[in-house]
Order: structure tokens, then sequence, then C-alpha cells
């Protein structure tokens, strides 16, 4: 919630929330964001980096990812996702909004 507040004071639009992997998946699939804010660690079996993969596979959508949790490991799993960036909680304004700042730029130059 506190992520939806933050990036609704910013000026951008959430169009879903989901708290497991396939929520996600089903949500990006449905609603086709410009960009996924994606958490690590999620509800359920699976977690975000699996999920990031998945709807980056079937729709090109790529992400931002979210944690607490910046160890090496998730950082080399996450990267194979080609994601926009890795904000880390947590959360604060400038940061957010420097990502996806950077990540607008990218799409509208088309480097998705």
């Amino acid at each position: 919630m506190a992520l939806e507040e933050i990036l609704g004071m910013l000026g951008f639009v959430i169009v879903g929330i989901a708290d497991n992997a396939d929520a996600a998946i089903e949500a990006a699939l449905r609603l086709r964001p410009d960009v996924v804010m994606m958490d690590v660690r999620l509800l359920g079996p699976g977690d975000g980096i699996g999920a990031a993969a998945a709807i980056r596979a079937q729709t090109g959508i790529r992400c931002i990812f979210t944690s607490a949790f910046a160890d090496a490991e998730t950082r080399y799993r996450a990267a194979a996702c080609d994601p926009f960036g890795f904000v880390r909680k947590p959360y604060f304004p400038a940061e957010l909004q420097r990502a996806l700042g950077q990540a607008a730029e990218l799409l509208r130059r088309g480097g998705c």
C-alpha cells in the first residue's frame, strides 16, 4: 500500500495489484502495463523473479524490482530478467521517481 500511495503521489497510474506470482502474470497478460513494479518476495510458492521472467517472455514487459533483499544471488537472478532497475526498500519517492523516469525514457526511445 505504501508503494501504491507513493506512485500515485508521483503521478503514475497503477493499473493492477497482485500479491503472488500467478496473479501477477495473469494481471500483466490482461492489463499490459508499460512497466511492472515487482517485489522479489511474493506470497505463495513462486517469487517475483520467476514471475518477472514469465511476464517478460510472454509479453515483452520489463519490470523494476523492489526488495529489502539485495544479496548477490538475488541480484544475479533478477538481472537475467533484463529489468529496468532495482529499488531497495524502504521506498524513497526520489528513488522511485528516478527508476520510473529512466524506464519511461527507455520506452519512449523504443528500448523495451
